[in-house]
């Protein structure tokens, strides 16, 4: 794709995706949102948290939150908060039991059988949708550890041979230290010692190809990738930037053809993208890469309905391990968030983010 193709592009999806999003909305409940046009298997407006999570932040990217969807939105994903500082979906715990108990016993990863790996996730974008809309959570989530001694067990407890696994819960951890220091003043007094030392002692994982992962295991180039995505989304929730080892990530991104899905192709332009903020390395490679990238957008993306789809031709049906839609031929608000995310990714890397009107959302 050329350059203003692209633009052109990035114009018609800021007109197209909110009438997608406004589609998707509950006819009782306006902070309530589809997963899918017309796939959901539950066609109650009682469950939904990761949705409007996922409208909350595709709102903010295309600068179309009004205060309406604000409140609207905050109040349907603050009605999820427990006593105990979750904010998690039952009707995902619910549906998820059993892949859990076969993941679990087929992986010999015990990490996620009683959801709690899932319910941590769901409260962290909970936290940073409700961020994006301008509120915040009733209470701090302080299931995290708060010593050096149990942060360190927490994060070699992790299974760095799945790094997208492990990053993904070392980002949790960075961003509650962060967040409930923010809104909560959680540990004022040693917050940010606390983080840097969560870093390091995740470095002890860093390989020198860039990414972080068990070294004695195989694992793949795309795997690596998805790690160093979730490991960087750590550093931007702990308002870090000494991301260093770039040029090397970059290698490793621009040899990895990561495709398939809506995760991979959005986690390698993330890596990318914030190592091209730290060096001019291969930079008109990236650039290009970047327009290629969109041309493979497209593909997912649904032009009459305004969205994209998780998968090249059908929308997804599982979340969290739990079977959420019927996975038919039409957009869904899951894939319409990362790729919309991707792009605005991109129009930074290509210098236009300002003049087609795109931001980036709380993660």
């Amino acid at each position: 794709m050329e350059q203003n193709s692209a633009i052109e592009w990035f114009h018609e999806l800021k007109r197209e995706v909110p009438k997608f999003l406004d589609s998707l909305q509950g006819e009782k409940n306006k902070g309530f949102y589809r997963y899918s046009l017309t796939g959901d298997l539950n066609k109650s407006e009682e469950w939904g948290l990761g949705n409007s999570v996922f409208a909350a932040k595709n709102y903010y990217m295309l600068n179309a939150l009004t205060p309406e969807l604000k409140e609207n939105i905050s109040q349907f994903i603050l009605q999820f908060q427990e006593p105990t500082g979750y904010i998690f979906d039952p009707y995902v715990a619910t549906q998820s039991r059993l892949r859990r108990l076969v993941f679990s016993l087929r992986s010999r990863n015990f990490n996620n059988l009683f959801h709690e790996q899932t319910k941590r996730a769901e409260t962290r974008q909970s936290f940073a949708a409700l961020r994006c809309l301008d509120s915040r959570p009733n209470q701090p989530y302080l299931h995290i550890p708060y010593s050096k001694e149990s942060i360190r067990e927490y994060i070699h407890k992790l299974k760095w041979a799945t790094p997208w696994e492990a990053g993904s819960h070392l980002s949790h951890l960075a961003f509650f230290l962060k967040n409930n220091h923010r809104m909560f003043d959680v540990h004022s007094e040693d917050i940010e010692e606390l983080i840097d030392y969560a870093f390091a002692v995740a470095n002890e994982f860093r390989q020198k190809d860039g990414s972080w992962y068990d070294a004695s295991q195989t694992v793949p180039k795309t795997e690596k990738v998805n790690g160093a995505m979730k490991v960087i989304t750590a550093l931007s929730a702990a308002e870090k930037t000494d991301l260093d080892n770039v040029n090397a990530l970059i290698d490793l991104c621009l040899s990895t053809l990561n495709e398939g899905h809506a995760c991979n192709h959005f986690n390698i332009i993330y890596v990318l993208s914030n190592c091209h903020k730290k060096s001019d390395y291969r930079a008109e490679e990236i650039q290009q890469y970047c327009l290629e990238r969109l041309d493979l957008y497209k593909e997912y993306y649904w032009p009459e309905y305004g969205g994209f789809s998780f998968f090249k031709r059908n929308a997804n049906s599982i979340y969290y391990c739990a079977k959420i839609s019927s996975g038919k031929a039409e957009p869904d608000i899951h894939g319409t968030s990362l790729f919309l995310w991707g792009i605005v990714l991109i129009s930074e890397v290509l210098q236009v983010q300002e003049k087609v009107g795109l931001s980036f959302p709380y993660t």
